[in-house]
């Protein structure tokens, strides 16, 4: 062998090894994206404006479930805050800034570009409407009322019930729309609301009842079909949520969150 030759080998060599070593640190972690917009408690919620404070008090229900699959499977994530209808629009971008997200319903125009884990939780849907919460008697709910929603919301679970005709940015722009009687109805989840306005995370000072929806509403954690190794994501947050309710952990964790924070309607049991 040739001197030239040594050289050469040993210069690869160096390479090969350079190249092995510096893997692990060009690995990107995972874009994992919360809709900041509204708060969604027991499920999600925050306290703060800043980057800073959210990531720092970030917390609840599904929010453990998903950070701790990640965590369980040795997957560094970073944590990004924007609008929920941003979310879903980068997630469908195959360079988007989002690979994962939670608090996500079906859809199949979210199907297209996502794939989604089993139901993380399933709460009940009506129309919320300014009145005592106690009373017997309800307004007409009819498709020629005011109904109020948010931009980027799934409203698909509502069916032939009315839809809503006026659109808000984010939950508590909706709420002030009700408040001041901009609308008759609100159409969302009920527990988020509820649960909001406890804690404090939403303003409303009127009294709220609602009417509630027989069919309960199931919201996944959602994955980017552009997301790396995205099919193999999901199973390990399966296999996670799966392993959980065996151990006695998502009955612990409702006992953490949903007594602290919600009144009715009590949360649905997931598919576990």
């Amino acid at each position: 062998m040739t001197h030239w030759t040594q050289a050469c080998i040993a210069i690869w060599l160096t390479l090969f090894s350079f190249q092995l070593w510096a893997a692990p640190s060009t690995s990107q972690p995972l874009k994992v994206c919360v809709g900041d917009g509204s708060p969604w408690p027991p499920y999600t919620y925050w306290q703060g404006e800043t980057r800073q404070q959210k990531a720092d008090t970030l917390t609840g229900y599904a929010t453990d479930l998903v950070l701790t699959a990640l965590e369980r499977n040795d997957i560094a994530y970073q944590l990004v805050f924007m609008p929920w209808a941003r979310v879903q629009h980068e997630l469908a971008r195959e360079s988007g800034r989002c690979d994962l997200t939670w608090d996500a319903s079906y859809k199949p125009e979210r199907a297209q570009y996502s794939r989604f884990t089993q139901p993380l939780y399933s709460i009940s849907l009506g129309y919320l409407y300014v009145g005592a919460p106690d009373t017997q008697a309800q307004p007409n709910l009819s498709a020629t009322q005011s109904v109020c929603g948010v931009n980027g919301y799934n409203y698909a679970a509502f069916g032939d019930n009315p839809r809503p005709r006026f659109e808000a940015n984010t939950l508590q722009q909706a709420l002030r729309m009700l408040e001041a009687g901009r609308c008759r109805f609100l159409a969302s989840e009920i527990e988020p609301v509820l649960g909001g306005i406890r804690l404090g995370l939403y303003q409303f000072s009127r009294d709220l009842a609602y009417i509630a929806l027989p069919n309960p509403k199931a919201f996944h954690a959602q994955v980017s079909r552009y997301a790396p190794q995205a099919n193999d994501l999901v199973a390990q947050i399966d296999e996670y949520l799966d392993s959980a309710a065996q151990r006695g952990e998502l009955q612990a964790l409702r006992a953490q969150y949903f007594q602290s924070v919600t009144s009715q309607p009590q949360p649905q049991p997931t598919s576990e």
